[in-house]
C-alpha cells in the first residue's frame, strides 16, 4: 500500500471512531447506540454505505465528521440517502459544516430521486459556533426550506432519538413518516427556555414526550421501544413507498388474508349502533400481515394505514365504530387528510371503508375548528388523483361520506354491503327533527311510541340500500364474502388511471 493511500485509510479509520471518550460514555449511559452501530441496523452490509464530508473539521480529533454521518446506502437492496447525527461529537449539535452536509444530502436525494432517512439525535444548534449562520442562504436554515420543497417529491422518513429541541425538532416534524423512540422528546424550546420565557416548570417528557406527540397531537406516526425495532419499522415503511413521486410502489407476492372473507358478514353487526373493530374487517380484506397502521395512538375513531391487496400496495382509510362510534372529530379529520395527501403524493391507491354517523357536533368541536379541519379531509379526498374505491360498510350519514370518498367525490366505484345505510342523518335524529311537534301532540304515551316506530321504519325504508342501488346512488350491492375479490379487480383495472384537475397554481386549502 502506498503512503498516500495509507494516509487516507488511517484518517478515515480515525474519523469513524467518532467523538471523544466522554461523548461515547454519555451515549452509553443514555442507553443509545453509537451512530455507526445504529446505521448497521438499517443498511445492507454489501455494498457498504458511501459517505461524503467525512473530513469536515479534520484533523480535530474531537470533531469527527463535524458530528454527522451523511451519505447513501442500500436498505433491502434499495438505494436510500441518509443523515445521522453523531451524539458523541458535541451532543450531535449542528455547526456550519454539519448543517452544510445535511443540506447537500437533501439536494442529492432530490437530484437522484431517491428516499432520504434522517436519524435525529441532536441537542440543536451549536451556539458557540453557528452565530448568524442559521439564516445564511446556504446554511442551517435552508435545511427546513429543502424539507418543504422536496415534500412529496421523494419520501422523507425520520427516527427521533433522545431529546431534541428548537431547530432540531423541525426535521422530525417535516418528515413524511416519523418513528419516535419511547424515551425521546422534542419541542420548540427546551424546558429551561420555557421556564425563562413563561415561568412554566416542566420536564422534557411532559413538554414533548412520546405521549404528547403520538396521543395528544399526532405529530409522530410510530413508537419504537428499541433501536432494532425502529430500524425494522423503517424497513417496513419503505416497503410500501416508491423511490419518488413518479414511480409506482413496490409489489410483493400476494398472500391470502389472515381471516377468510367468508367471515365478513359475521364481523359486521346487524344492529347499526353496535360497535365492532374495523381492524377485523381489514384483516379479512388485505394480504396477511401486510397492514401497517399509521398514527395508531391518535384519533382512534379513524383507522389509517398501508396494506397490500393481492401484492399491490394500498392505503386504507376506515371509520372505527369501536371508538366514539366512528364519528369524525377535528383530530381525525386532520389525520385522514394528511394520510390521504401522503398516499396521493406517492401513487398509493386508496380504499375507504365507511361506517360513520358523520362529523361531530357541539360547541367543543366548533371551538376546535371542526368545519375548517373537516374541509381539509374533504379537500384531500376530492383532490386525490390516485384510484379510490369507496365501500359503504354500514352507516354513512351526513357529510361524513363526503370525506370518505362517497359517490359525489368521483371514486372509481362505490360498493355497498347489504348492511349499508346512506342518509342525511340517522332515523332517531331524523324523526325528532321532522316530526317532533306531531309526536308531542299525541297524548297517549303508547300511541306516541307506536307512531314513532312507524315513522322510523318508514324513514329507514327510504334509504334501503337496494333502493339506492336501484337508483344508481351506489354502483353495486355485493355479498360481503366477495368484497376482497371485487376490490382486487378494481384496483388492478384502474392501476393506470389518468385524471386531471382544473388548471390552477395550487389550491388555497391547507
Amino acid at each position: 500500500m502506498g503512503q498516500r493511500e495509507e494516509r487516507v485509510l488511517e484518517a478515515q479509520q480515525q474519523i469513524k471512531k467518532g467523538g471523544p471518550a466522554r461523548g461515547h460514555q454519555k451515549q452509553k449511559d443514555a442507553g443509545k447506540l453509537f451512530v455507526r452501530d445504529r446505521l448497521d441496523l438499517f443498511f445492507d452490509k454489501d455494498p457498504a454505505i458511501t459517505e461524503f464530508g467525512q473530513f469536515a473539521h479534520w484533523p480535530d480529533p474531537e470533531m469527527a465528521a463535524d458530528g454527522v454521518v451523511a451519505g447513501s446506502g442500500y436498505i433491502e437492496s434499495r438505494p436510500v440517502f441518509f443523515t445521522a447525527n453523531d451524539f458523541t461529537v458535541k451532543a450531535g449539535s449542528i455547526g456550519q459544516r454539519h448543517g452544510e452536509k445535511l443540506i447537500r444530502t437533501q439536494q442529492a436525494a432530490i437530484r437522484a430521486r431517491k428516499p432520504i432517512l434522517y436519524l435525529v439525535d441532536s441537542s440543536g444548534a451549536r451556539i458557540d459556533e453557528v452565530g448568524g449562520h442559521h439564516v445564511d442562504r446556504d446554511s442551517a436554515g435552508r435545511l427546513f426550506y429543502l424539507h418543504s420543497v422536496m415534500s412529496g417529491s421523494v419520501p422523507q422518513i425520520g427516527v427521533l432519538y433522545g431529546t431534541c429541541f428548537a431547530g432540531t425538532a423541525y426535521t422530525p416534524v417535516f418528515t413524511d413518516l416519523l418513528v419516535m423512540m419511547r424515551d425521546a422528546a422534542m419541542a420548540i424550546a427546551s424546558p429551561r427556555m420555557v421556564e425563562m420565557a413563561i415561568g412554566q416548570k416542566v420536564n422534557a417528557g411532559e413538554l414533548g414526550g412520546v405521549d404528547v406527540h403520538t396521543k395528544a397531537n399526532g405529530t409522530a406516526h410510530f413508537i419504537a421501544d428499541s433501536e432494532a425495532e425502529a430500524a425494522a419499522l423503517v424497513k417496513k415503511i419503505l416497503s410500501y413507498l416508491p423511490s419518488s413521486f413518479d414511480q409506482a410502489p413496490p409489489t410483493r407476492t400476494p398472500k391470502e388474508p389472515a381471516r377468510p372473507p367468508q367471515d365478513i358478514d359475521g364481523i359486521i353487526p346487524s344492529d347499526a349502533n353496535r360497535p365492532y373493530d374495523v381492524r377485523e374487517l381489514i384483516e379479512a380484506l388485505v394480504d396477511q400481515d401486510s397492514f401497517l397502521e399509521v398514527k395508531a395512538f391518535y384519533a382512534g375513531e379513524l383507522v389509517t394505514g398501508f396494506a397490500r391487496l393481492e401484492g399491490r400496495v394500498i392505503g386504507v382509510v376506515a371509520n372505527q365504530p369501536l371508538v366514539k362510534g366512528g364519528t369524525i372529530f377535528p383530530e381525525s379529520a386532520d389525520k385522514g387528510a394528511e394520510f390521504v395527501w401522503l398516499c396521493d403524493a406517492y401513487n398509493i391507491p386508496l380504499l375507504y371503508l365507511v361506517d360513520t354517523p358523520g362529523f361531530m357536533v357541539g360547541t367543543a368541536v366548533e371551538k376546535n375548528g371542526i368545519l375548517r379541519r373537516g374541509r381539509k379531509f374533504i379537500f384531500a379526498t376530492a383532490s386525490a388523483t390516485v384510484p379510490r374505491i369507496c365501500v359503504v360498510v354500514r352507516k354513512a350519514y351526513g357529510a361524513g361520506i363526503y370525506a370518505m370518498s362517497g359517490p359525489a367525490y368521483d371514486p372509481e366505484v362505490t360498493l355497498a354491503l347489504p348492511s349499508a345505510e346512506i342518509a342525511v342523518m340517522g332515523p332517531e335524529a331524523a324523526i325528532n327533527a321532522v316530526y317532533l311537534n306531531k309526536l308531542n301532540a299525541i297524548a297517549d304515551p303508547q300511541e306516541r311510541q307506536k307512531e314513532m316506530v312507524r315513522l322510523r321504519e318508514e324513514y329507514r325504508a327510504s334509504y334501503d340500500i337496494f333502493k339506492l342501488a336501484a337508483d344508481l346512488v351506489v354502483d353495486e350491492v355485493i355479498a360481503p364474502r366477495a368484497l376482497r375479490q371485487e376490490l382486487a379487480h378494481y384496483f388492478t383495472l384502474y392501476a393506470e388511471k389518468s385524471v386531471g384537475l382544473p388548471p390552477r397554481k395550487h389550491a388555497t386549502i391547507l
